[in-house]
């Protein structure tokens, strides 16, 4: 992949005069079995779900391409599945070959094979899935080339790559009292303990920030003062707009969100 550099950029949209593209994806697309004979860069992407008393994890191996990484976690996150970083292969491999997921015994893994191919970001991408029973010391994943066997990857997923799982907020009853937001309750200590609200306002801008609120609260000298602004902007969110925040926190702050969780409730959130 290269970048091409525009000969003009207007507001909507950009010009490519002379543009110089490779055919290898047309061939790709049009010859049968041609990716075979090209190497690839490729990621493994793994996710986790507590159920009940067994963990479900979700393995895929897909081209690195940066949306359809996205894709994936935007899908995995709607079932609130959790990503584990691990390595990647670390050898290139070729779009078309099949390649085998084994492990650690007790585990269910459904299919037992996939080919690596490549599907665009809008459709449903391939994936393992594997039931686990407790884990105990670790689970050691291998993926072998179908046709020659050789190993290509291999992982071990121990205990404290599980980390805690932050609930949802829960939907109000239609007829029970609405109770206050988790912003409103932990205000005080959100303002005197975030400490990265740059990142925050990114997530924010567009979706509940307007690009002058972006600004505002940016231009604020310490972290303390740019929490103040934002919760001064507050008064005029609906609960949907409190609730993207929620989600924007726990993303820039999961270990202080955790905790506050764990006070107000009472218990420890684990899974």
């Amino acid at each position: 992949m290269v970048l091409e550099t525009p000969a003009r950029v207007e507001q909507h949209y950009a010009v490519l005069e002379k543009p110089s593209f490779s055919p290898v994806g047309v061939l790709m697309r049009k010859i049968p079995g041609f990716g075979r004979f090209i190497r690839i860069t490729s990621i493994t992407l793994i996710y986790y779900h507590f159920n009940l008393q067994d963990v479900i994890f979700h393995l895929y191996l897909v081209p690195n391409d940066c949306t359809i990484r996205k894709a994936i976690d935007d899908e995995e996150m709607k079932f609130q599945f959790v990503r584990i970083n691990k390595p990647p292969p670390v050898d290139s491999l070729y779009i078309g070959s099949r390649y085998i997921l084994s492990g650690s015994k007790n585990l269910e893994i459904i299919p037992k094979e996939l080919k690596l191919c490549y599907r665009s970001p809008g459709k449903s991408q391939l994936f393992f899935e594997i039931y686990a029973g407790h884990i105990g010391s670790g689970i050691k994943l291998q993926i072998q080339d179908k046709k020659h066997r050789n190993l290509i990857w291999e992982a071990l997923l121990k205990p404290g790559d599980l980390r805690p799982v932050l609930p949802m907020i829960p939907a109000a009853h239609k007829d029970a009292p609405a109770l206050p937001h988790f912003l409103d309750r932990h205000r005080e200590q959100l303002v005197a303990r975030v400490t990265s609200v740059d990142p925050l306002l990114d997530k924010l801008h567009g979706a509940v920030l307007s690009e002058e609120e972006y600004e505002a609260v940016r231009a604020e000298a310490t972290n303390q003062d740019k929490m103040r602004k934002l919760f001064s902007l507050s008064r005029s969110w609906t609960r949907a707009c409190k609730d993207r925040v929620y989600r924007a926190l726990k993303d820039t702050h999961p270990h202080l969100i955790t905790e506050l969780l764990e006070k107000s409730s009472g218990i420890s959130v684990e899974s």
